[in-house]
Parts: structure tokens; sequence; C-alpha cells
């Protein structure tokens, strides 16, 4: 049976040049309206308003996952070992696991979670999956779920491909079935396989184009301990490839400063929504299962005052509209001067209540300057991502005639060595974005240096107030 999913039977063509193949029983799941959802969804959010080509959807990623995926598990199984040790329930969760684990995936879901880190109560992807593969969570769809499919046809419980999906490859307790959950989640997965080059095809750009799939996939292998992927000798240069294809497309896509003001002014929306009216998780996830980016974004129009910040943001950037924010400073870890870089450590440092305490300051020097008030949501700190600190390791394994040896690839290649200092000092930048229409004002009363110097000084100047302080406490 597993055989049968691992075969080429019909094709689905996706870019670039990619025929994914299918079988009657994938087809069942694939065409399902859970799934097919997926195509409403963008993979980017709101990264198409800079990069008009990223309009692709969880879909298509999901698809290629999957095709990944599969040849991930074809290249493994050649090592005898390996197809003695994997069983045919190992094999179809690991392919049904990759075929389903963006199907939780919401509009502007990166941002939604990011205010779930500080604290939101807002839903996890990851979760949301099971629950919609069990058909458990609203709105509902008609007919078999998708868990009842891969009880009847599959011979599985789907709780099964559930846990592969939520949970981290340590958390399983069979050595083969972690094995398999690092073809979806590990430093050279099938999921980053996919997503840097079709992210990279559809945005328009290089970056992420030249992974050598060919040589990373035949130069799949176990660890030693037969419980991880890794890489043998002759794919070091590969996985080097993927390493730094990923930094590239962090550094000069993902995190592309207008990118970063698009998606910094969506989690502002986003969260002034949340803290306005407060919705149930249960309400939240509802509307957002039930609605394509557009739409949602529409919604959220619709159902927030004019004089809000959900409306405004939103309003400058869908309708026909685009008037994303403006640079007026940016941090990183090495700014020559120490007091951008002293600056830079105070922000990452400090609390979501200590964030919006230093904002409201940073609006009183603007309003000092301009000789009238901010609003409050003209202003945005956008700050890294914290999850985004540490590439995962990836083992370099060699066999020889007596012994095997095991090297993370970091300790073998400086090129890898030298990302993972390079994408915490340089990548990540911190960045004061406000409105446009404010910041030409901003640059009509003073030099853009000058603004920065204001800006740097209270910055540096700031402590938290007894509010901020006393909000850590409560």
């Amino acid at each position: 049976m597993s055989q049968e999913l691992l075969a080429s039977h019909t094709t689905i063509r996706i870019p670039e040049l990619r025929n994914v193949a299918v079988t009657e029983r994938l087809v069942a799941i694939i065409d399902h309206p859970a799934f097919q959802r997926l195509r409403s969804v963008r993979q980017l959010g709101p990264t198409h308003l800079v990069y008009p080509g990223a309009v692709h959807s969880r879909f298509e990623h999901s698809l290629g996952v999957f095709d990944m995926g599969r040849q991930y598990l074809t290249a493994l199984l050649r090592d005898p070992n390996v197809a003695a040790s994997l069983t045919e329930e190992d094999i179809t969760v690991c392919l049904l696991g990759c075929l389903l684990h963006d199907l939780g995936h919401y509009p502007f879901a990166h941002s939604l979670e990011a205010i779930h880190r500080k604290g939101g109560d807002t839903p996890r992807h990851e979760d949301l999956s099971g629950s919609i593969i069990r058909n458990s969570v609203a709105p509902r769809t008609k007919g078999p779920s998708i868990a009842s499919i891969i009880e009847k046809q599959f011979g599985l419980d789907p709780a099964e491909v559930i846990a592969l999906i939520k949970h981290k490859p340590t958390h399983h307790a069979r050595p083969e079935r972690r094995l398999v959950a690092t073809i979806l989640s590990s430093g050279i997965d099938a999921d980053k396989a996919d997503y840097l080059e079709r992210d990279a095809i559809h945005m328009g750009v290089g970056y992420g184009r030249n992974i050598d799939h060919a040589r990373l996939i035949s130069s799949l292998c176990t660890t030693p301990a037969g419980d991880s992927i890794a890489i043998s000798d002759k794919g070091r240069v590969a996985a080097e490839i993927l390493v730094f294809c990923r930094y590239t497309m962090f550094s000069e896509a993902y995190w592309h400063h207008t990118v970063r003001a698009a998606s910094a002014m969506m989690e502002r929306a986003l969260a002034d929504f949340l803290l306005r009216d407060n919705p149930s998780r249960e309400d939240l996830t509802s509307i957002l299962l039930a609605r394509s980016d557009d739409a949602f974004i529409q919604w959220l129009v619709d159902h927030s005052p004019a004089h809000s910040a959900t409306h405004q943001l939103l309003g400058a950037m869908s309708g026909g509209s685009r008037a994303l924010y403006k640079r007026i400073l940016t941090l990183s870890r090495i700014n020559e001067g120490r007091d951008e870089q002293t600056a830079y450590e105070r922000i990452y440092h400090l609390t979501p209540d200590q964030l919006d305490d230093l904002e409201s300051r940073l609006r009183a020097t603007l309003a000092r300057l301009l000789g009238k008030k901010v609003p409050a949501h003209a202003l945005i700190i956008d700050t890294p991502p914290r999850d985004k600190d540490r590439i995962e390791s990836v083992l370099v394994v060699s066999r020889g005639l007596t012994q095997t040896t095991a090297v993370p690839l970091e300790q073998v290649s400086r090129v890898v060595q030298g990302i993972g200092t390079d994408f915490i000092k340089v990548v990540k930048k911190i960045r004061l974005f406000v409105a446009p229409e404010l910041r030409a004002q901003l640059y009509e009363k003073a030099s853009p240096d000058s603004v920065r110097a204001e800006l740097l000084e209270t910055i540096l100047n700031y402590s938290p107030t007894e509010s901020a302080q006393q909000r850590l406490f409560e």
C-alpha cells in the first residue's frame, strides 16, 4: 500500500515544471472542501504588495511538500536498514503529514501568531490542522471528514497524522517515527526545500532557486541512531546551499524592509481589532477559516470604526490603496555607532508592554518636532521574530570501513557557521515605521539625520514607567 503512494499514477502540475504524482485515495483528500480551502489562503500574506507575483497559495505549497517528502522517502528507502525498519504506517503517516501540514493555515496566520506569542488569544495553525482533519471546528464541512477518509481508505488512526503535524520530532517515542517526522521538520526538511524555491519563483527573485535538490536528496541518509535525517559527505555543499538560500531569502525577500512594513501594519491592525472587539477563540477561528485573505481584510474594515487603527491601517493597503509605512530609523547589531547598537539591544529585550510604552515616548518626540499630536497607530516599532534566531543543525555522516562519524554541518562548514552569526547580527533589524504622510511632514520640519538623532536619544534615555513595570508583575 505504501509503495502505491510512492509510485506515479495521475499527476498534478505545479510551478516550476513539477509533476506531483497522486493516487485516487490521495485525490479524495485533495478534493475535500477543507483542503480546497487552502486555494484561498496566500502563502506569503501581504508580501504581494511588494512582490506582485507572490499570490501563490498554501494549496500549491502543500502539494509541493508532499511531492518533496515522497522524494525524500524514496531516497531513504534505498538503504536496506531503513527499508527494513520503517513500517507501512510510518511511510503513510509521513506522506499524509506532508500533504496536510498546512491544513490549519488561515489568512495572515503568521501576523496573528506573532500576536499570540505576545500574549494574544489567537489560534496556532498547527493546532487547527487536527481540528480541521476531524471536522470539529466551525465552519464545518458537509460529508465525510478527512479523518474518516484516513481511517477508511488508508487504514490509519488520524491521530497519528495529527501528531506528526502538531509535535516536534523529539515528541515521538519510536525512533522510526522520529525519523520520518524530521522529513517534515528539520534543518533540511521537505517543507523548506519546497517553500524556498517556490517563494523565490513567485516573488521573482533568484535567492531561493539555487538549491541542488537532486544532489541533496541523493545524499540523504540517517543519523547513526537512525532517528533523524542527515546528509552524507557528498551532500555537504548541497546542504550548505539550502542553508544559504534560506539566509538570503530572509535577508533580501521575507524581511525586505517594505515587506516588514506591510507585515507590521497588518499585525498592528489585527492587534487593535482583537483588543477592541475581544472575540472568543472559537468566533475568531470561524471568521478566519470562512474567508480568503482579501475577504478577511474587507470584513475587518467593515467591522471597525473609521477612526480605529484597524480601519485606517488596512484601508491603506486594500481597496486599491497602497500607502505602506516608511522607515525613519533602522537598527542592527552591526551599526557602526555604539549608540545604535545599544538602542538595538534595549529595544530587543523589552516586553510587549514596555514596547508600547516606548512607542508612546517616541510619538511624543515626533509630536514635539511636528508641533502637533501624532496618532497612536502612526508609528510602529517592528522587532524581528524571535523564533528565527537559530539555524537548525544538520549532521554530516561519514561511514568508513570500521566506524561511522556524525558531525554538525556548522562544525565542518565556515559558510554555515558564518550564516548563523550573520543572521542574528546583520539580517535581524529593528525598524521604526511611520505613515508616509507623517514622514513627509517630519522631513519638512527637520532633516532625516536630526529626526534620527532625536529618536535615538529617546530610546537611549528610556526606562520603563511605573505603570509598565507594574503590568509585568500582574
